[in-house]
């Protein structure tokens, strides 16, 4: 019999089946030494969306701030959402943040400010709408979104008495974990010119355990969204209450609180994988500094003269440290040691 060879083909699936997708050098927002010593990153990524969590006066809005300082620094479109209505324009600016009062008592500068939103999507068509300007060239410069603050803005539908928390977290879901997600980290890829980014603060709630032994957990309002859509999580003081030191000085007989001790660490990091669970910083009235008695005494000597600004007289600072007296972190498993 004839000898009948078989015709074999060549099939180069691994190049037939793949795309060849390159990207950019991570770059991050940087909110300061202190912050990134604390933590074990710089700040928020560019071209991601990036979580500030946290309860109630644990040093949120001073990440935030200075993230956006350092996005103006860069020569980035800075655009504010405000829906918590808690921003204070001299407050920013007291951080470094470029802006100026004009005689109708507006504050303008190379940013966007937006504080009339009324539902989450009047935020999500508006940042949609930004994404599709810069996509055509209308916007040519990198855009950094700063949301304060998430879970403080109902759906339309919630806005128009007709639903509730679950219709909340449906349209995040739907808005952000189905849209705008793929838009901004695309954004990342070495052929996007410009990058888009998202920083957010967001309210918190605590999950009880489900049994005696297990310990709470902080949520973020809203739903899963969110918290699936970042590539961060920056975590700001305790899971189970705030877990903040008030840092005092008596001056002319009265304690003045001039600074607050939190924790801060990383809870979710979807780019290197490593970052500090145990940093500990400290806010004061222009960003953070390093935790440690020296540094708490620097900042004391440099901002005597703004207290007295502040409060209209002048005398001797003495610093009490924290107070003992009140241990927020008393059965607490992620408070501080003495």
């Amino acid at each position: 019999m004839a000898n009948i060879k078989k015709k074999t083909t060549e099939y180069d699936y691994l190049t037939e089946l793949s795309v060849s997708t390159k990207y950019k050098e991570d770059q991050f927002y940087y909110c300061g030494d202190a912050f990134a010593e604390a933590c074990g990153l710089p700040g928020p990524i560019l071209g991601g969306i990036n979580m500030f969590l946290g309860h109630s006066n644990s040093g949120k809005t001073n990440g935030l701030i200075l993230a956006a300082v350092d996005a103006q620094k860069r020569g980035d479109l800075v655009i504010l959402i405000i829906t918590e209505k808690k921003w204070s324009w001299k407050h920013a600016v007291n951080f470094g943040f470029q802006a100026e009062q004009n005689e109708e008592g507006e504050w303008k500068g190379d940013f966007i400010y937006r504080d009339n939103f009324k539902t989450i999507e009047d935020i999500t068509d508006f940042i949609n709408l930004v994404a599709d300007k810069q996509a055509e060239g209308k916007i040519p410069r990198n855009i950094a979104i700063l949301w304060d603050s998430v879970g403080s803005i109902p759906c339309r539908m919630t806005y128009e008495g007709k639903g509730g928390k679950m219709h909340n977290a449906s349209v995040l879901a739907d808005k952000i974990g189905s849209g705008l997600h793929s838009r901004i980290s695309d954004t990342r890829k070495a052929d996007s010119p410009y990058y888009l980014t998202l920083i957010i603060v967001n309210q918190p709630w605590v999950e009880l355990p489900d049994n005696p032994f297990g310990q709470p957990e902080i949520k973020a309002k809203g739903g899963n969204a969110f918290w699936l859509a970042s590539s961060l999580v920056f975590l700001f003081g305790n899971q189970k209450k705030a877990g903040i030191q008030h840092i005092d000085a008596t001056r002319n007989g009265r304690k003045l609180v001039y600074a607050t001790k939190t924790r801060i660490s990383v809870l979710k990091n979807h780019v290197n994988g490593i970052s500090y669970k145990d940093g500990k910083i400290v806010a004061v009235h222009n960003g953070f500094i390093r935790d440690g008695k020296p540094y708490i005494d620097q900042y004391k000597k440099d901002y005597a003269h703004y207290w007295d600004a502040l409060l209209g007289d002048t005398g001797e600072i003495i610093l009490s440290g924290v107070d003992k007296d009140l241990d927020p972190y008393d059965g607490d498993e992620f408070g501080f040691e003495d």
